[in-house]
C-alpha cells in the first residue's frame, strides 16, 4: 500500500495547517466543531480551560447516547508547527525538516475523523463517545479536567509512536519535583565565610541522586538546575527541576522520601535548609487480556488481519488520566514516529491502518 487515501490527506492538510500549541487549541476545536456539525452531529465543550488555562476546553460528541466506550486524541502540538511545508514522499508525509510535521496528534485527529466521516456517509455507526482534549503534551490538564458519564467504561486513544495493531497496555507512574536550596549571600571576595553557598550543597546534594535507572522498573532524572546571579556574590539559593518514573505508587512514594531525606540532611550539614514541593504527575496503569479495552481492540485487530500486541511505556498520555478515573483505556498505535522532532513521519501504509481501525471501532458491535 504505497499511496493515501486523498480525503485522508485533506484532512491531515488541513489540520496540520493550524499552529495550535498546548492552551491555544481553540482553531482546532473550531476545526473539529464545524466538521462533525456538516455530519450532523452535535458537539459539546466543557470547561477545560479552567485547569488548563487555555483558550477552549475539550470537544466532546456523543454518538446516539455516547455508548459504554470513548475513542480519543488530543488537540495540541508540543511544538509549533507555523511554516510547516509538508513533504509527500513515496511511502510517507514528513515535513522539510525545519519544523516538526505534528504528526503528534494530528495523525490521530485526522484518523478519527476520516472515520466517522466515512461511518456517517455509510450510515453504519454505533454508539460511543468521542473525545478531543486539551494540553496532553504539557499537564493533561483535558483529560484531568473530562467528567466522564456514568454508563462510560473504557476507552482507546489514537496517540502512541508504535505501528497499528500494537498498543500500550501498561505504563509507569511519574513523580515531579522542584527543590529549592537556601543558602546565604555574602561577598565571595572579601568574606565568602560569610556565606552559605547554595550551589556547593546542592552540587553535593545531587551526588547522592539516583540518576537513571534506579531498577528495572523505576529511573529518576534531576533535568534543571539554575541558581546565582554574579560572580562576586555567594549564591544563596539554587533551583532543581526534575522526575521520578516507576510503576508502582508506593515504591516511587519511598525513593521520593528517601531522596528528600538525602538532600536534607546535606543541608543541615551546611547550615542550609531546603523547600520541597512533589506531586504526581500521572499515575501508573496496567491493562490486562481481561480487560474490556484489551479484548475489543484485539476483536477489531484480528478482523482487519493485524496481531493485537501490548506494549509497555515509560511515557504518559491521557490514557492514564482516564485510567485514574477508572475509565479502562489503551494507547492505540497510529504510526506517528520520532514524535516531537523535524523528523516526524509517518507511513501512508500506518496512516491508513490506524483510519481503518477507528472506522471498526466506529462501526463494528463489540460481542463482549
Amino acid at each position: 500500500m504505497k499511496g493515501l487515501d486523498e480525503r485522508l490527506k485533506q484532512i491531515f492538510v488541513e489540520l496540520t495547517s493550524i499552529n495550535a500549541v498546548s492552551g491555544e487549541e481553540a482553531p482546532v476545536a473550531d476545526y473539529i466543531t464545524a466538521f462533525a456539525e456538516r455530519l450532523g452531529l452535535t458537539c459539546q465543550r466543557d470547561n477545560a480551560y479552567e485547569l488548563s488555562g487555555g483558550n477552549t476546553g475539550n470537544v466532546i460528541i456523543e454518538i446516539l447516547g455516547g455508548g459504554d466506550f470513548l475513542m480519543a486524541s488530543h488537540m495540541d502540538t508540543p511544538r509549533p508547527i507555523a511554516g510547516l511545508r509538508r513533504q509527500f514522499l513515496e511511502d510517507r508525509i514528513t515535513s522539510d525538516g525545519t519544523t516538526p510535521l505534528g504528526v503528534d496528534d494530528r495523525a490521530g485527529l485526522s484518523s478519527i475523523l476520516y472515520a466517522l466521516e466515512n461511518a456517517v456517509r455509510d450510515g453504519v455507526l454505533e454508539p460511543c463517545t468521542l473525545l478531543f482534549t486539551v494540553c496532553e503534551e504539557t499537564t493533561l490538564a483535558g483529560s484531568i479536567y473530562f467528567i466522564p458519564k456514568p454508563q462510560l467504561k473504557y476507552g482507546f486513544i489514537f496517540d502512541s509512536y508504535l505501528t497499528p495493531g500494537h498498543f500500550v497496555s501498561q505504563t509507569c507512574g511519574a513523580i515531579n519535583f522542584e527543590f529549592v536550596i537556601k543558602g546565604k549571600s555574602a561577598h565571595a571576595g572579601i568574606s565568602p565565610e560569610k556565606g552559605i553557598n547554595a550551589i556547593k550543597v546542592a552540587a553535593e546534594a545531587i551526588t547522592k541522586f539516583p540518576f537513571g535507572w534506579v531498577d528495572e522498573v523505576t529511573n529518576a532524572n534531576i533535568g534543571s538546575v539554575a541558581g546565582g546571579k554574579n560572580t562576586n556574590v555567594v549564591c544563596d539559593e539554587v533551583h532543581m527541576k526534575g522526575e521520578l518514573r516507576t510503576d508502582f505508587v508506593s515504591h516511587g512514594d519511598k525513593l521520593m522520601t528517601n531522596i528528600l531525606k538525602d538532600f536534607n540532611d546535606v543541608c543541615h550539614n551546611y547550615g542550609a535548609t531546603m523547600e520541597s514541593k512533589y506531586f504526581w504527575d500521572f499515575l501508573p496503569y496496567n491493562i490486562t487480556a481481561d480487560d474490556l479495552p484489551f479484548k475489543h481492540f484485539a476483536q477489531i485487530a484480528a478482523s482487519l488481519g493485524l496481531e493485537a500486541v501490548p506494549k509497555k511505556s515509560m511515557g504518559g498520555s491521557d490514557a492514564n488520566a482516564l485510567n485514574a478515573k477508572g475509565i479502562k483505556t489503551i494507547n492505540l498505535g497510529v504510526g506517528a514516529q520520532n514524535p516531537h522532532g523535524n523528523d516526524e513521519f509517518i507511513l501512508y501504509e500506518d496512516f491508513q491502518k490506524a483510519s481503518l481501525i477507528a472506522y471498526k471501532l466506529l462501526t463494528t458491535k463489540f460481542n463482549k
